[in-house]
């Protein structure tokens, strides 16, 4: 189990909405990311359980689920020029995406 998740995580979020989503306070969160929490193993474990597409190369969709990172950013580019394209998931995306900051990268 990986603290680098949970890091990853929380520069995602932040600690107070990791916290949430695994129904744990952030000060928890803290203690694990310090290094502090005396057994932070099943701490990380729902950290992986709630956080695996983060270790992937997609990402969760609001309207689609889970998709590549990459269909994620062409559909996000084609929305930001207005395209108009055939692809039929496109276009069932298409206003969610012009609006949508998952996938983006932090660099």
């Amino acid at each position: 189990m990986s603290l680098q998740l949970l890091k990853k995580a929380c520069k995602k979020y932040s600690q107070r909405e990791v916290a949430r989503k695994i129904g744990r306070s952030a000060t928890t969160v803290n203690l694990v990311l310090k290094e502090k929490y005396k057994k932070p193993e099943p701490i990380l474990k729902i950290v992986k359980e709630v956080f695996t597409s983060l270790e992937s190369d997609e990402v969760t969709c609001p309207t689609l689920g889970s998709i590549h990172r990459d269909v994620c950013s062409k559909y996000r580019t084609w929305a930001d020029k207005n395209k108009v394209h055939k692809d039929r998931l496109y276009g069932e995306v298409k206003e969610s995406c012009m609006s949508c900051n998952v996938g983006v990268s932090d660099g």
